[in-house]
């Protein structure tokens, strides 16, 4: 009968506390920059995030500190004042860049973090998706998208005038953001501004004549239901004696210049 003479070699045991690499930790080890990061990936990352915090008080993180379980690193942040150059000044007061781009933020790490503000989004944290939206349209006051997104957001938040003020600044910056014509006009029709609304579903639908955008068939929907509205409220008035068109209101939202 074969024996083994091969003596067992014993395996080094785990280290007591030591925590398995997290997700994130695995990405920086890969290289992934933020641009670079699927929509999985993020899902992922916001996941294992809310795990971490969930219950955790400054307390806990500064015991967890003190016993190595957090690893605290020290890096010197990039001086800022570095890219304040007379020519990227200039650039700047003739609208050639950014308050952000002068501050040394590019466009993809501006785009970056407006994926993330959009999945939170998407997941119903409105508050999140507000902080993060704001300090992108603070940085960046002349990309309309930004300003979509937190006209959307203001919606969900029920500040339905300041979402307003955001679709009108994205239209203004981009007269053909179907979206936004749409977005404004269904919160017109709410306050009752049923002309200035349909003014707005109808720039959208002559947008789109051809209705492959499903914001532009959203606004024939609600252009269609909005005139039947108007419509029985006329024939209502005449049969009461006193026929009147729906008043046309002074508070249709104009765009102003962002703060920054």
């Amino acid at each position: 009968m074969a024996t083994n003479d091969k003596k067992p070699t014993a395996k080094p045991a785990p280290k007591k506390g030591a925590k398995p690499a997290s997700f994130i930790d695995k990405l920086i080890a890969q290289g992934k920059k933020p641009e670079d990061l699927t929509e999985e990936e993020k899902q992922k990352i916001l996941e294992e995030v809310d795990r971490d915090i969930e219950g955790m008080t400054a307390e806990d993180v500064i015991k967890a500190v003190e016993k190595g379980e957090i690893e605290i690193e020290y890096v010197d942040p990039p001086n800022p004042i570095d890219n304040f150059t007379e020519e990227n000044f200039k650039k700047f007061l003739f609208g050639k860049i950014t308050w952000a781009q002068l501050e040394g933020m590019t466009m993809e790490q501006a785009y970056a973090i407006a994926e993330f503000g959009y999945t939170m989004y998407q997941q119903g944290r409105y508050k999140d998706a507000r902080t993060l939206f704001e300090g992108l349209v603070i940085g960046n006051p002349y990309d309309p998208y930004f300003h979509a997104m937190l006209g959307a957001i203001y919606t969900k938040l029920d500040m339905h005038e300041e979402a307003a003020q955001e679709f009108s600044i994205a239209i203004e910056l981009d007269p053909e953001d179907i979206n936004s014509y749409v977005n404004r006009g269904e919160l017109l029709l709410q306050h009752g501004e049923f002309e200035y609304a349909m003014e707005d579903l109808k720039a959208a639908i002559d947008l789109d004549p051809e209705g492959k955008n499903p914001a532009s068939l959203r606004a024939r929907a609600l252009a269609a239901a909005t005139a039947a509205a108007i419509k029985e409220l006329i024939e209502k008035k005449e049969a009461e004696g006193g026929a009147s068109a729906p008043a046309r209101g002074p508070n249709k939202p104009k765009a102003r210049p962002p703060k920054t």
